[in-house]
């Protein structure tokens, strides 16, 4: 049986997801109240949607490099709907908790 090799991005993406898993849980269990752990989940989530904007964007130039005009319409979208959702979470997010407060 044959290894499936990763590339070192994908490696690095996969290991900074997990790790804000578990910094998140972390945290929000050591917050005290509701309104602590909401805030401290929406900001864990939107660390998450940055880290996966920078993901995709590796995908788009790296895994599909000069082949992206031969991708279906249909991926082309999907990648857009999940690039421009995180992106404007984490916007959100980030305004929300920095600026508006």
């Amino acid at each position: 049986m044959s290894k499936i090799k990763m590339s070192l991005p994908i490696k690095a993406f996969v290991l900074l997801m997990a790790l804000n898993l578990v910094m998140t849980g972390i945290v929000v269990f050591m917050a005290d109240d509701y309104e602590t752990k909401h805030a401290v989940a929406m900001f864990g989530l939107s660390i998450f949607s940055f880290i996966f904007v920078g993901f995709l964007i590796v995908v788009k130039d790296i895994i599909f490099g000069e082949h992206w005009s031969k991708v279906s319409p249909v991926i082309k979208a999907i990648w857009w709907f999940l690039f421009l959702g995180n992106s404007l979470n984490f916007i959100n997010q980030f305004m929300t908790t920095f600026i508006f407060n």
